[in-house]
């Protein structure tokens, strides 16, 4: 907006039917209190889902634990009877009748080993006692090759695989070698039933059950005995495969052997690489969430009718208010910065109409500065400009006279490129141009005084004094230089042959604003110019050429050769020139 040609206050719009601003409010806030108790019966479903899955699966696990050492101590307490066996002294030639009668005592105290055989050292079977068969006493049978015979030498003790009697009760072999060699190994075929009474006897809750599967997934107890006659085998289980490669259970809500769904836990007997587990219907399980879930559902209908009536009374308290707002801001918008809104509401509407009416009052001086800103900004860097805002005036862009540092540059070759190539390929090597250098003239907070085509003219120590600004212009000549070839390589691989000589004079000139209003310029007039020019047009590609001036400022930095005195144009006497070859302490990089 220009304070010449201010935008006319746009007509207050005609406000809409109160009803639909109601009818919005209304909407969103029965949406955000529904959604808060959606949220929370969401969340408080998931947590008892969890925590009651937990607790299922925790009670579970303790139970199959139970269970596992109860079994466990009853083949603890067959390992200690059979172990008294070995304690008899070694086998010899002779007969033992002492060893048979412990054998008889051993059947009588353990109801679940129904037959004995001692095997002396060499392999031979000395004694068979069984309930179930005939005693044998010195059949000498050959043993040796017997797995329960060779891994009990190995491993001291060995569990054998569960087979079943005559197709009706299961047994298992446990073989346990003597303390010495000579001792031989006893062989005990034990009775499994036990263990069916203790997986039967379990109850969880009303419909959950337990079952022990061995080392390869095969049905050992079951409360449906004719699964486990049936040899059935739960490997393809995935529970059943978690717990035989030990691994934790990667579901606790999986499927039983009939497909339904379980809530399932399980605990490993270590002696005999069996396994416990106690499945429990998931319907069963989790019954107390489906009673929340209704719990839920029957707040959240109270929540919609408590939400209706409390957002229609909020909403009916804001859309007065908001529709005051409304009307200023379009006031504001279209230019009007002369009205005030008078809110009491008593609340953050209120200071929200305070804040809108100390916005316009700011916008009306942001307003003019912005204008007059963006004047200064059209021949000063954005640095300079801000301080000259910031100063209050334009008094430092009056006529007056300075030593100033110029420095003049513009691209060799660039005429003849201009007229032989596309319009596109020059407009694209000059934006380059002018980004890489416009960024280095910001860098080293230079003002750029004018630039035509290719030519560019820097001043530094004006309008604002700055340190050394001699060197800080060698500086930034050496870093155009740098970036200048970074950008040669693209245009020599398109067939631009251009170069880029540079310019540096110092000394007094006369500087001011030129122009006519709506268009002012900043400029420099005098001698200093003409001789950064000049040096410029002498300058071959990549070179920075300087004059005396410039180089009694900065000769314990740059080091420069001398070129000679050298007669320029529009100057009366030869100028001595110098040619600037290095930094000796180029220092660190003005920051911006």
């Amino acid at each position: 907006m220009s304070a010449a040609n201010p935008v006319p206050a746009s007509r207050e719009p005609t406000p809409k039917p109160r009803r639909r601003l109601f009818a919005k409010y209304l909407t969103v806030f029965a949406s955000l209190i529904t959604a808060a108790v959606l949220v929370t019966g969401t969340l408080d479903l998931y947590f008892a889902y969890r925590e009651n899955k937990a607790a299922s699966v925790g009670l579970q696990q303790q139970m199959a634990l139970a269970a596992a050492a109860e079994i466990a101590h009853f083949v603890r307490d067959i390992e200690s009877q059979i172990s008294w066996l070995n304690l008899a002294p070694p086998w010899d030639d002779k007969p033992q009748e002492a060893r048979r009668i412990d054998a008889l005592k051993l059947l009588r105290q353990a109801p679940a080993i129904t037959e004995i055989a001692s095997v002396d050292g060499r392999g031979r079977e000395r004694l068979r006692v069984s309930r179930l068969h005939m005693d044998r006493i010195e059949s000498r049978a050959d043993l040796s090759a017997d797995p329960r015979y060779l891994r009990a030498r190995i491993a001291k003790v060995y569990f054998g695989s569960v087979y079943f009697q005559q197709g009706s009760e299961p047994y298992m072999s446990v073989a346990m070698a003597g303390p010495r060699r000579a001792s031989g190994v006893t062989i005990a075929e034990v009775n499994l039933k036990l263990i069916w009474d203790i997986v039967s006897r379990m109850r969880i809750g009303r419909a959950g059950r337990a079952f022990v599967v061995d080392a390869s997934g095969q049905l050992v107890a079951h409360p449906d005995n004719s699964l486990v006659l049936r040899k059935t085998s739960l490997a393809s289980l995935p529970q059943v495969q978690d717990a035989i490669a030990k691994r934790p259970l990667a579901y606790a809500v999986a499927k039983d052997a009939r497909g339904r769904m379980v809530l399932t836990a399980y605990a490993a007997i270590p002696r005999l690489g069996w396994f416990v587990f106690t499945e429990r219907p998931l319907s069963e399980a989790f019954a107390p969430l489906y009673a929340s879930l209704w719990r839920t559902g029957a707040l959240l209908v109270a929540g919609l009718a408590v939400s209706l009536v409390t957002s229609a009374l909020l909403a009916r308290r804001m859309v007065g208010p908001i529709r005051a707002l409304q009307r200023q801001a379009a006031r504001i918008g279209g230019g009007d910065l002369s009205g005030t809104i008078d809110l009491k509401t008593g609340d953050e509407i209120e200071l929200l109409g305070e804040q809108i009416n100390r916005m316009a009052a700011d916008l009306k001086q942001l307003q003019s500065r912005s204008e007059r800103l963006g004047r200064l900004k059209r021949f000063l860097s954005p640095q300079i400009a801000e301080a000259i805002e910031t100063s209050g005036g334009e008094d430092i862009l009056a006529s007056h006279r300075c030593e100033i540092t110029v420095v003049f540059c513009d691209l060799r070759g660039f005429t003849a490129f201009a007229d032989n190539a596309e319009p596109e390929e020059v407009m694209g090597v000059m934006r380059d141009y002018h980004a890489a250098l416009g960024e280095l003239i910001y860098n080293y907070e230079g003002t750029l005084e004018r630039f035509v085509g290719d030519g560019l003219m820097v001043l530094f120590n004006d309008p604002l004094p700055c340190p050394d600004p001699a060197l800080r212009a060698i500086r930034m000549a050496v870093e155009m230089q740098a970036r200048i070839a970074e950008l040669k390589g693209g245009w020599q691989r398109k067939g631009h042959a251009l170069e880029f000589g540079i310019g540096i004079a110092q000394g007094y000139s006369t500087l001011g604003r030129i122009g006519f209003e709506g268009r002012f310029d900043y400029a420099a007039i005098g001698n200093v110019p003409n001789l950064a020019s000049r040096l410029c047009d002498l300058a071959k590609g990549g070179q920075i050429l300087i004059s005396q001036k410039v180089l009694a400022d900065v000769h314990e930095t740059v080091e420069a050769e001398p070129l000679g005195e050298i007669a320029l144009k529009g100057f009366q006497r030869p100028i001595a020139v110098y040619n600037v070859v290095r930094l000796t302490k180029p220092g660190d990089r003005p920051i911006r």
